[in-house]
């Protein structure tokens, strides 16, 4: 006799097997618009799991972005550092990915660094400023 407990873990992983496959990636990617300085942006991005690194974003130069599907058991975050300016004095931290109690399929979050401030764009539709610069304490 099959045991209940085990026809049920096989269901639930078979859909989430069949509903992996049809769910893209989502897209974290940060620009650098910093017009007036033109100073290089300096990115750090760090989830539960991974730490991707530093990354450094010229003026008008390739946005970096990076790609992940969100965790089904686990809501999905990504905190990430900007920093600009001559000594990097410029900094904001914050929250650039949070995910659903629902797997988020396809989704883009586009953070663009202006000398006023940082700015988002959500699946191809400006949301607006978020966030403002924040000196650092010499």
């Amino acid at each position: 006799m099959i045991n209940f407990s085990f026809v049920f873990l096989l269901t639930i992983a078979l859909f989430v097997g069949f509903h992996e496959a049809k769910c893209r990636k989502n897209t974290v990617s940060f620009q650098n618009k910093l017009a007036k300085s033109h100073s290089t942006l300096e990115v750090h991005c760090k989830s539960k799991d991974d730490d991707l690194g530093v990354h450094r974003v010229k003026f008008n130069g390739h946005a970096y972005k990076f790609r992940f599907g969100d965790d089904i058991f686990i809501r999905t975050k990504w905190d990430c550092v900007l920093r600009k300016g001559p000594k990097m004095e410029y900094v904001q931290g914050f929250r650039a990915y949070t995910g659903g109690f629902a797997r988020k399929c396809g989704e883009s979050y586009m953070w663009i660094a202006k000398d006023d401030g940082i700015y988002l764009s959500r699946n191809g539709k400006r949301v607006g400023q978020k966030l403002d610069w924040r000196k650092k304490k010499q």
